[in-house]
């Protein structure tokens, strides 16, 4: 086989090597998942009637007594990065949540 056939040859099988590894890396770390404005709709309607909102601080889920509240009530020790996507989209733009029940159902999903 001549030099030009090998070069040739190793070239496209290093192309599809890198193809390959790219693919793999993408199908492990999905894409930032953004949540359709119909989808959190349902949540902003009911921010009005909120008692507290769920917000990330320091890469945590915290508890804030109202939406505009810089300090928060308690963080918990649900770490951001270990949800699931949606439910990091959910927390960025802030969960209202209307009572104290609510609050431990939906914390208690978010750390399962």
């Amino acid at each position: 086989m001549g030099l030009k056939i090998r070069i040739a040859l190793m070239t496209c099988l290093v192309a599809a090597a890198a193809f390959a590894a790219s693919e793999a890396y993408k199908s492990i770390i999905p894409a930032q998942t953004v949540i359709p404005e119909e989808v959190y709709a349902q949540f902003r309607a009911r921010e009005d009637e909120a008692q507290f909102f769920l917000r990330p601080c320091d890469g945590y889920v915290a508890v804030y007594d109202g939406q505009r509240e810089k300090v928060p009530v308690t963080v918990t020790e649900i770490e951001i990065g270990s949800l699931r996507s949606t439910d990091k989209a959910l927390i960025q733009k802030g969960i209202p949540v209307t009572d104290q029940r609510e609050l431990l159902s939906l914390l208690e999903d978010l750390g399962s």
